[in-house]
């Protein structure tokens, strides 16, 4: 019998789907993930990282009046202009150098959350700043 959260995430799954698909899912959300890359000699400068992109199936909103004001963990505060964006499970997981886009145009994740904390992950969820 499959465990809670996985069904949970399938669910997530579909409902954030594209319209097309009959889902609740909005436009482009990519995760573009940089990866360092060593030069091939150690007196050389290091070259561009590599860059992955993958597509997740999600939805962007503005943050609930709730949010604004509350402390980031890095510093700062969230602020009325932020985004909150809520994507369905995906392999691999979120590294500090990773960023959103957002229709085509890159945004800075400011926060993530996995839904839940630990164990299998259902949901994603980010606040981003354009």
């Amino acid at each position: 019998m499959p465990d809670f959260y996985t069904e949970l995430g399938q669910v997530v799954t579909e409902l954030l789907s594209p319209t097309s698909s009959g889902g609740l899912g909005q436009g482009s959300i990519t995760l573009v993930k940089y990866t360092a890359v060593a030069p091939s000699e150690p007196w050389l400068p290091s070259p561009s990282p590599t860059e992955t992109r993958v597509s997740l199936l999600g939805a962007a909103r503005g943050v609930g009046a709730g949010l604004v004001d509350t402390p980031l963990p890095n510093g700062g505060q969230i602020v009325a202009t932020d985004l909150m964006v809520i994507v369905a499970p995906f392999a691999g997981g979120v590294d500090p150098t990773d960023t959103l886009e957002i229709d085509g145009a890159p945004v800075t994740i400011l926060s993530v959350q996995r839904v839940p904390e630990a164990g299998i992950t259902s949901a994603w969820k980010f606040v981003v700043r354009a």
